[in-house]
């Protein structure tokens, strides 16, 4: 299509707002019913402005194949002010073009599932005192189940980043408060540090973890002591150039790497506790599985031989994707679906408008695993917890054999059922999880040792 007639094509249909403000008030109060809303009213392409800018929404497999085709052609990753601000703006979400490429060229050998195995000890190491410590809150009375799987997965992925937790020089829960505080300030509209103010708080702990990882990473750089850690490999990775990352690259790589392996983890291995409560049947099913493997050694090759759990664990994040939408931003005019956007645009791309989609899931609010057992063709791109094209999330294969190892462990050791009368409406930024924590009452499974 050429420029000319590119120009007389409309932008996408979609109110604009208040003045200012736009339709972010009624977004914030809940994305989700926000976007559907307006799919419902507009159809698959839509407008809104929000947060400060005209926003398009796509929905389908082809919308989400358009924008992680166009990476660097005519579209590039945008992150909110307070994120950037807090993540540093030398890690590799945050960089862009060819400097991303590179980055990622570097990395990607050490997240590759080849090689998972190494991360299994300490995974089980990390798992099972937790679930020693559930077990033992659970004598005393109920417990809340999305903060232990907080601490459980931190745990998880800092060891998997700097190896021994102990190395910090500082206490882990001192070092995950810090990090709770810097995470919650990452989704403030201000990014202003003004004092008292969560973004403030966060700035301020952001600066003392970053104090702590670099001690660590200048220690360890002058020692010999290397392992399966990713620090480790970013020590030790080298550019075209043969010279190592800066010190402070490194930093802000671990630093996005804990934001990025934790919070999301939380977030998925909790709904499928909570998906395993709401449906006994499939809680059976799912525990009928491990019984039968009850014993066996967690290796890859025996997490492969769990297909219930792992269709469990797709039709969670279907149901309810990890994360609400992801954006970019126009860096020259385009076209999808008849419209034209305009250079300067956000698009986002939300996981729910394809995972809900009736033309690629049948009766999609039905929450069903055996959709995931029999042969189904999809199109690329019609299931994205993970995102996709070149922006996919590098720590997607640690994250699955996690979540597959930590919940074949709870379905192992524990019955659980949800405590009557709490809150399980969900909140929706910044992940979807139980408001009111998600209570349960854990029991020993019959036959755990």
């Amino acid at each position: 299509m050429n420029g000319f007639s590119q120009r007389s094509l409309p932008t996408p249909p979609g109110a604009k707002g208040l003045p200012f403000v736009g339709e972010t008030l009624e977004f914030l109060r809940s994305p989700g019913a926000f976007v559907d809303a307006r799919r419902g009213k507009y159809g698959p392409v839509f407008s809104s402005r929000v947060l400060g800018k005209p926003t398009v929404y796509l929905s389908g497999a082809e919308a989400n194949h358009w924008v992680y085709a166009g990476e660097d052609k005519y579209l590039k990753n945008e992150w909110s002010p307070a994120i950037v601000e807090l993540l540093g703006d030398d890690c590799l979400a945050l960089i862009n073009g060819e400097a991303h490429r590179a980055r990622r060229k570097l990395l990607a050998p050490h997240f590759r599932r080849v090689g998972m195995d190494a991360s299994i000890p300490s995974i089980l190491t990390v798992a099972r005192k937790h679930l020693r410590r559930w077990q033992t809150d659970a004598e005393l009375g109920p417990v809340a189940m999305v903060p232990r799987m907080r601490a459980l997965a931190f745990e998880i992925a800092a060891t998997y980043l700097v190896g021994e937790v102990t190395e910090l020089g500082v206490p882990l829960g001192e070092f995950s408060s810090d990090f709770n505080t810097f995470t919650a300030g990452m989704f403030t509209p201000l990014a202003v540090e003004l004092p008292g103010t969560k973004f403030a708080r966060a700035m301020a702990a952001r600066r003392r973890m970053h104090t702590i990882l670099d001690d660590l990473v200048m220690r360890r750089d002058a020692g010999s002591r290397r392992g399966p850690d990713v620090l480790s490999t970013l020590l030790e990775v080298r550019d075209e150039a043969g010279e190592m990352l800066p010190r402070d690259t490194i930093v802000d790589e671990l630093q996005l790497l804990l934001f990025a392996g934790h919070d999301t983890t939380v977030t998925s291995m909790s709904n499928v506790v909570y998906h395993l409560a709401m449906h006994p049947d499939v809680a059976l099913e799912a525990r009928a599985e491990q019984d039968q493997l009850r014993g066996g050694s967690f290796t890859l090759e025996s997490v492969r031989g769990m297909p219930y759990l792992s269709a469990l664990i797709k039709e969670s994040m279907r149901v309810i994707p990890p994360i609400g939408a992801a954006f970019r931003v126009m860096t020259r005019e385009g076209e999808f679906g008849g419209f034209r956007i305009p250079v300067g645009w956000r698009v986002a791309v939300t996981p729910r408008l394809v995972h809900l989609d009736p033309q690629y899931y049948p009766d999609p609010d039905r929450f069903d695993p055996q959709r995931w057992l029999v042969p189904t063709e999809r199109p690329p791109f019609a299931y994205i917890p993970f995102g996709g094209g070149p922006r996919m999330c590098i720590g997607q294969h640690f994250a699955e054999l996690e979540m597959h190892i930590v919940l074949a462990m709870m379905l192992r050791e524990f019955v659980w059922t949800l405590v009557p009368d709490q809150d399980l409406s969900f909140t929706e930024i910044p992940t979807p999880l139980p408001r009111g924590g998600l209570v349960l009452e854990l029991a020993r499974q019959l036959g755990a040792r």
